[in-house]
């Protein structure tokens, strides 16, 4: 029996209608992505990186061909539906944070679940989460830029491990971090995958590439996969 895929792309192209013309960002992309899969998506400035990122990310639809996550249709969804499926289906992770600086560590990482239950978190789950990623609880009462950048980043993690998502989308996740710690950050999301999330990470690093199952590699849009 086929495995189905957790993402397919099928003939997926993105144009942007601009004042000097039409601009098109993904040109025909066919991919599939499973469930558990680890991939690195690479590519020179203006390969089409970004616009791959908002695909699969769910932060716009295809201009045409189609994208499935989960067996859902994005394109087919109703703005809340995709909003919820942003929620619930994705964990993101980014090279500069993007943690609520007015909020503790801790806060940060329970708010994804104020946003969907209404209510505070009771069951521990943000606490377990960031002791898990190396966080403690003293550490976690800290604001952001009380913590190192590193320390932010596995703030980052937990915040998008705290839905319980099935794909962790990671944007130049150790772009802003010393060697060091980016290879403490990829050795946790390493162990993720090995738990069973699916790991999507755009990189410009052939290093932090190499711990990705498959590369795959963009330019002008298009998509070659080695």
């Amino acid at each position: 029996m086929t495995q189905t895929p957790l993402i397919r792309l099928a003939d997926v192209s993105k144009v942007y209608h601009l004042e000097a013309g039409d601009f098109t960002a993904m040109d025909h992309v066919s991919l599939d992505i499973m469930d558990n899969d680890f991939v690195a998506i690479m590519g020179p400035s203006g390969s089409g990186k970004s616009t791959m990122m908002n695909q699969l990310g769910i932060l716009d639809v295809p201009t045409s061909g189609e994208l499935l996550i989960d067996g859902r249709n994005v394109a087919k969804l109703t703005s809340l539906e995709r909003t919820h499926m942003r929620r619930d289906t994705i964990g993101y992770i980014f090279q500069k944070f993007y943690l609520i600086p007015l909020l503790s560590a801790y806060e940060n990482v329970e708010y994804p679940l104020i946003l969907k239950y209404k209510k505070r978190d009771t069951s521990g789950k943000a606490t377990a989460l960031l002791e898990a990623v190396g966080i403690d609880r003293e550490m976690s009462a800290h604001r952001p830029t009380q913590l190192s950048g590193g320390q932010q980043q596995r703030v980052a993690v937990a915040r998008a491990l705290v839905n319980d998502p099935k794909i962790l989308l990671c944007d130049e996740p150790t772009g802003n971090l010393d060697r060091k710690t980016g290879t403490q950050i990829m050795d946790i999301l390493c162990g993720l995958h090995n738990e069973g999330k699916t790991v999507i990470i755009v990189t410009h690093d052939p290093k932090i590439a190499e711990y990705a199952q498959r590369t795959i590699r963009l330019e002008d849009g298009r998509i070659a996969e080695s």
